[in-house]
């Protein structure tokens, strides 16, 4: 089977701003969970640890989904698959709306949901993925700078919806919103086949004529299935055409399968580095909006404020970086694990501040940091990997992150419960995570040396 070259552009853009808000709905939906922490403690009569597990759930299938996710493309592409997720995300929060316990909360909310916002999360990233190569690390981070966006729409708005409607009216609304998602996973077409093939091609494989065009001089015949069009003989070098005229055999790369996948020792360092990321990670994202308001005395509305500058934090950080990875691309990996070991270090250093003013900077320093991070993994990924094997690779990734989600909050309430409600030695022991999960991927570039 032949792979159309990525044309990095054309309707190319269309798919970059389709992902984009298939990002702003669904990880604005799974990053302002915490926001329905306390109203469901006060409205369900469980421990902190119980409640915890709607947002872990939710994010550990949510990252953790990606196998599945990657299987369903392959069977109904990454438009089925999203629209699929639209609907199911949708499904879920209307279900959480009129739940009488924690536990369907938790079924419909984090696992139903959950499912839902993976197969928009993973089916976005992979199409973008699919449609650029030059400009991957651009597109990339224009793309998943939705989420920053979600968060700092989806921050005061759930917020205000309820206060003004409460937990119910506020999830209703929220599956309304995923319902959009079916609008643009329309967008998410894959690429349009092409075969190239010459005019006349000898049986014994020996000559290649090339047509040529009259009004269009130095050009090489391309057809596809419905038109004729035609590309410049410099664009075609990658076709090797040899001095003597011979025509090279269609090149095949070698297949590889998950046995392969497993035993590449850079899998298992990508795995742990996420694992630890995002046990990390799980911490700010699901108690920061808490902690402003339990242990700082922050306004309610000021702290979804604060997730609301996190949010344009994360938008830039994946945009900035997304250009930095463009410009740098031999210091993609580089950037990728300082910018976690940052977030992890002033993860820790936060629970040294006191006041709204503290809480934001250190918002600022997470979400960009967060934000590198998603810019960034996905064409570090392609960089070591190549992009045939990016949909396995990163399907399989998300199982690191997913469990890391899963186990992380609840862990988390747990700890607050029995140390007080005081969220200081959580932010220090997550920081810490952070920043090893960082430090991890530097043992990428030093084996490698090594070996050398």
């Amino acid at each position: 089977m032949e792979v159309t070259p990525a044309p990095n552009g054309g309707f190319g853009w269309i798919v970059v701003f389709a992902a984009f808000m298939q990002h702003v709905l669904s990880l604005g939906v799974a990053y302002t969970l915490g926001i329905y922490y306390k109203p469901f403690l006060e409205v369900f009569p469980v421990l902190p640890s119980t409640a915890a597990w709607v947002a872990a759930l939710h994010l550990g299938i949510l990252f953790g989904i990606g196998p599945v996710a990657g299987w369903l493309m392959g069977k109904i592409g990454t438009s089925g698959v999203s629209f699929a997720g639209s609907l199911i995300a949708g499904l879920g929060c209307i279900g959480a709306a009129f739940a009488t316990s924690i536990y369907v909360v938790i079924v419909c909310l984090g696992l139903i949901s959950g499912i839902g916002t993976g197969f928009m999360f993973i089916s976005s990233v992979t199409a973008v993925s699919r449609w650029f190569d030059t400009r991957r690390a651009l597109a990339t981070g224009l793309a998943v700078s939705g989420a920053g966006f979600g968060i700092f729409l989806f921050a005061p708005l759930v917020r205000l919806m309820l206060s003004h409607y409460g937990r119910e009216g506020a999830l209703l609304i929220e599956g309304g919103l995923a319902f959009q998602g079916c609008v643009f996973a329309l967008l998410l077409r894959p690429l349009p086949r092409r075969s190239l093939r010459p005019v006349a091609y000898a049986a014994k494989k020996s000559s290649l004529t090339l047509q040529l065009r009259e009004d269009r001089p130095n050009k090489l015949a391309i057809f596809d299935d419905e038109q004729e069009e035609s590309i410049p003989l410099g664009a075609a070098r990658r076709f090797s055409i040899t001095e003597n005229g011979d025509v090279p055999q269609p090149r095949t790369e070698k297949k590889q399968n998950m046995g392969d996948i497993v035993r590449n020792w850079m899998f298992w360092v990508f795995g742990f580095s996420q694992f630890l990321t995002f046990l990390s990670a799980s911490g700010p994202l699901v108690f920061l909006y808490n902690r402003a308001v339990n242990d700082l005395s922050v306004e309610v509305m000021q702290a979804a404020y604060i997730i609301s500058i996190m949010g344009i934090a994360n938008t830039a950080g994946r945009l900035v970086f997304g250009a930095l990875g463009n410009i740098f691309p031999r210091s993609r990996l580089f950037l990728l694990s300082g910018a976690i070991m940052t977030y992890g270090l002033a993860t820790a250093i936060s629970t040294l501040g006191t006041s709204f003013v503290s809480v934001a900077l250190y918002a600022v320093v997470f979400g960009a940091g967060y934000g590198c991070m998603f810019a960034l993994t996905t064409v570090v990924l392609v960089d070591h990997f190549g992009i045939e094997l990016f949909g396995p690779i990163y399907g399989n990734i998300g199982i690191f992150r997913g469990f890391a989600c899963i186990i992380g909050p609840p862990f988390a309430g747990w700890l607050i419960s029995v140390t007080g409600a005081n969220h200081t030695i959580l932010f220090i022991l997550k920081g810490s995570l952070g920043f090893c999960g960082g430090a991890a991927l530097l043992l990428i570039p030093i084996v490698k040396r090594i070996r050398s």
